[in-house]
């Protein structure tokens, strides 16, 4: 019979290591973590500073060349001791509607109501159109508070194909939004807004640049809570400053296209976009901005605003 250390040495099988071995591996080991170690503590709290506000913007400006928005990143001292943050504002996805007669969604919150008759020649496949003598809007989604905030601001595309020049109801979200042409198809938008004192104020906005006809466009109407803007196939037609915000606490809905001044031609995709705050990014405890700095970048993703943070560096307790 053969010994059991000629099994372990046997084809297939790798002979073990002996207890010198196994000592000078982990003595090695030991050596590169204490030089990890002593690399990380001399890591400077500005360069670790530096590393989060490049991340941070660096993610703000895809966002903005990607949707075609201008986002912004915020560098603020901390309250009460706590450490500084730096946060982004950018786009967040909220929905998209194909209008596809086959259309799923995971979620019947998800699901909006449909009017009017399909389309089977749309720009991306089955479109929409209004019914005649049909009230209803061709797109109906209970927004809600739950389900999308407002107050951080907004965009909302969609794609359409006016057939003929007359006034027509775009899309709106009663009270707060309403987005319009008029009979030469130039876009008008309208925003209430609530004042830091609670009183209503009013925006708008229009272009003297009409709308195609027969011709498939995507248009936009958004705003960011300092400014709003109606753009066409990705460029800017009106932009307006706007104060206050708009508020979520209602039981609002998006409608597109009402049947009481329907668009006159046929409707595509409907995406919806909200703006969001990033997760905050924590700046080390050893520095602190002397204020807060916002860096702004615009549709393209080229830097609009960018200051150079001025640091204070903590008191030793």
């Amino acid at each position: 019979m053969s010994r059991p250390t000629a099994l372990l040495r046997g084809p297939g099988f790798a002979p073990g290591f002996t207890l010198l071995e196994l000592l000078v591996v982990i003595g090695v080991l030991s050596v590169l973590l204490g030089l990890s170690v002593g690399f990380l503590g001399r890591t400077s709290p500005e360069a670790i500073a530096a590393s989060i506000l490049a991340g941070e913007t660096r993610a703000a400006q895809l966002t903005a060349r990607a949707e075609g928005v201008p986002t912004e990143v915020w560098v603020r001292p901390g309250r009460d001791g706590a450490p500084g943050t730096v946060q982004a504002r950018l786009l967040d996805p909220v929905v998209s509607f194909h209008l596809e007669p086959t259309d799923s969604v995971l979620d019947d919150s998800l699901r909006p109501t449909l009017l009017g008759e399909p389309v089977a020649n749309g720009r991306f496949g089955a479109g929409r159109q209004n019914r005649e003598g049909e009230r209803g809007p061709v797109l109906a989604w209970p927004l809600g508070p739950a389900k999308v905030s407002l107050s951080e601001g907004f965009v909302v595309r969609l794609d359409v194909k006016f057939e003929r020049r007359t006034t027509a109801t775009i899309l709106r979200i009663p009270p707060l939004v309403e987005f319009v042409v008029d009979d030469e198809l130039r876009p008008r938008g309208r925003f209430r807004l609530q004042g830091a004192s609670g009183d209503t104020l009013l925006a708008t906005m229009g272009s003297e640049v009409p709308l195609p006809v027969m011709s498939w466009c995507t248009i936009e109407i958004a705003s960011d809570g300092k400014s709003a803007w109606i753009a066409q196939n990705g460029v800017e037609i009106a932009r307006t400053k706007i104060e206050g915000t708009l508020q979520s606490d209602k039981d609002l809905a998006l409608e597109v296209s009402p049947g009481e001044s329907p668009i006159p031609g046929t409707i595509d995709e409907v995406r919806v976009f909200v703006f969001t705050l990033a997760p905050a990014q924590f700046l080390p405890t050893e520095l602190r901005p002397e204020r807060a700095f916002r860096f702004a970048f615009d549709a393209r993703g080229d830097a609009i605003e960018k200051p150079v943070v001025t640091w204070a560096t903590a008191e030793a307790p």
